[in-house]
């Protein structure tokens, strides 16, 4: 009989494998990533254009196009689109990215026929109507009031502000000024010099037939114009204040970012510190959670992350804590960083971090709809099934001295962005 008072044993995770895929790539430009796997009749539909930020003539101007093109196509009204994926029981949703702009469709395979003709619609004849593009500024515009009440939401925008300038597209901020100033024709405009074959990436994942992917081909690319744009270029400005407090009279927590900008994907230290972050700060026993929460009762939550985005990427450490405690938090992390600059990482913390994160990995491998979005972002970025199995191969063998070496290399507190918003505590 099993004896339930003792934990099973742990044990190496010896592969992690992605899923068998495939990719066309047509003489348009444009590119058709299959997943096919799973046992359940359902598809997901992913079309994907490069036409974030780097692709704007005004701010904020791709964003708007993507939420604007479900409001309403030369076939369809809002209602009609709504009412089509309602009865179907399919799900439309456009994922927020810098980037890129995608719209993601859900669905049963039998009813695929039924809804390609709304969803190409969409990605290929939006007309933005006036009365949904005002009823969108309005409604972004009193987001924004209430997100600017949210002390975490303006530390945030103030680190990525100070980190690329406020200017570059991973910079700039949303003010009510800059959606007063966006019009219907700079949504048309973006729009039809952006959504264009060389730019876009389709992605099709579940289980799916043959049948589906011709009419994918027959039906859906001829109607998206041929082309391709060109990003913008951009000078990264950053803020000459490494340290900031905004003063927030009644505030009860202060709101703390600490960050820097790092390296993207390709870079030859990603794979070692996207472990190294592990550690530090990215899962319940990191050296964050288990000094700052667990130990010195200073926070609820603290985590550090790795940002990629496509064209650079920063290391972020995010948390909130009670206004009296915001140095001593402070001084906890730079404590942190030294210890990985100067202490080996004792085999038992390494060994459980190492099963964490390729743990983690396996489970965003799990079903074809996780895994389309692990094999998307390496496409994406430019890069090959190579590098994710260089990740996986760094986090079995990476050793402590590596590790050491990356966090003397990396973790400076003193020339790191440090946003701070709550109310100043004179001690």
């Amino acid at each position: 009989m099993m004896d339930r008072s003792k934990p099973p044993l742990m044990k190496p995770i010896k592969q992690v494998v992605l899923p068998k895929h495939s990719v066309r790539q047509y003489p348009n430009g444009l590119k058709l990533i299959i997943i096919n796997a799973g046992v359940h009749e359902v598809f997901k539909l992913e079309t994907i254009f490069n036409a974030g930020r780097f692709h704007e003539k005004k701010k904020l101007v791709s964003g708007a196009t993507l939420q604007m093109i479900k409001e309403g196509t030369k076939a369809y009204s809002a209602e009609d689109i709504a009412e089509t994926m309602d009865f179907y029981g399919a799900s439309l949703s456009t994922p927020t990215n810098l980037d890129v702009s995608s719209l993601t469709l859900y669905g049963l395979n039998q009813h695929f026929q039924k809804l390609l003709p709304v969803y190409q619609s969409i990605v290929t004849s939006p007309t933005f109507p006036e009365t949904e593009f005002k009823d969108y500024v309005m409604e972004r515009k009193q987001q924004l009031q209430v997100d600017l009440s949210k002390n975490d939401v303006i530390a945030y925008r103030k680190v990525t502000e100070a980190i690329y300038g406020d200017v570059h597209p991973y910079g700039y901020n949303s003010d009510n000024a800059l959606y007063d100033d966006l019009e219907i024709s700079d949504l048309k405009e973006h729009f039809e010099r952006n959504y264009r074959t060389g730019n876009c990436t389709v992605v099709f994942s579940g289980k799916i037939s043959e049948e589906m992917i011709q009419e994918l081909e027959k039906s859906f690319f001829p109607l998206i114009p041929e082309g391709k744009s060109s990003p913008i270029d951009h000078v990264i400005k950053p803020n000459k204040d490494l340290i900031q407090f905004i003063p927030k009279e009644n505030a009860v927590q202060t709101a703390i970012r600490v960050g820097c900008r790092l390296f993207g994907k390709e870079h030859p230290d990603y794979c070692g510190m996207y472990f190294l972050n592990i550690i530090l700060g990215d899962y319940f026993s990191s050296r964050l959670m288990m000094n700052i929460r667990e130990d010195k009762g200073y926070t609820y939550s603290i985590y550090s992350m790795l940002d990629m985005m496509e064209k650079d990427g920063l290391f972020l450490i995010s948390t909130e804590t009670a206004n009296e405690h915001t140095e001593d938090l402070l001084k906890e992390i730079r404590i942190e960083f030294e210890r990985l600059k100067v202490e080996l990482i004792p085999s038992e913390e390494l060994e459980m971090a190492r099963n964490f994160t390729l743990g983690t990995l396996l489970s965003s491998l799990d079903g074809a709809f996780n895994s389309s979005g692990i094999i998307k972002n390496i496409y994406l970025d430019g890069l090959d099934e190579t590098h994710f199995y260089s990740l996986v191969e760094t986090i079995k063998t990476i050793s402590g001295k590596e590790l050491m070496h990356l966090a003397q290399k990396y973790l400076n507190l003193d020339k790191m962005f440090t946003v701070m918003v709550g109310k100043k505590i004179v001690s």
